[in-house]
This record gives C-alpha cells, structure tokens and sequence, in this order.
C-alpha cells in the first residue's frame, strides 16, 4: 500500500517538474516593410520553438486563412 502512493507521489512530483520546466521561445521575424507581426508570422515562431506542432496540411494551408483560423477568443462570458 505504501509501495502504491509512493509511486503516485513521484509521478506526481515528476509532472510537476516537467510542466515547470521553461519553454524555449523564438523571435518573430517579420517583415521590415510591415509595422507589426502577423498571426501567421507568430505561428511560425511557435511552430519553430516547439511549442505548437504543425497540424496544417498542404491541402488547406493558405496565403489567407479562414475567418474561423483567425480568430482569437479573449474571454468568454458565464452563461
């Protein structure tokens, strides 16, 4: 029994090590012409720095994305 939840303790302690641990993060390059990185400019960035996979295939991936690709949720009200 005591064997048991030592066990669950140090998968515990583990997952807490391994989600503490640091992202590495990557600079957004963008163009020089532009004033500010784009959404897809910053999904690169992610992409590159390992945070994000890349789950877009080449059928759907576009210059110009989708208005339900681009849009970022803030907060969502209580209902």
């Amino acid at each position: 029994m005591e064997l048991a939840t030592a066990r669950q303790q140090i998968q515990l302690l583990q997952a807490q090590v391994n989600n503490s641990i640091t992202r590495k993060r990557k600079a957004v390059h963008i163009d020089p012409n532009t004033k500010f990185a784009t959404i897809s400019n910053v999904r690169q960035a992610q992409i590159k720095a390992g945070d994000v996979i890349n789950d877009t295939d080449e059928s759907s991936a576009s210059e110009y994305p989708s208005e339900a690709e681009s849009c970022i949720i803030v907060a969502e009200m209580p209902s």
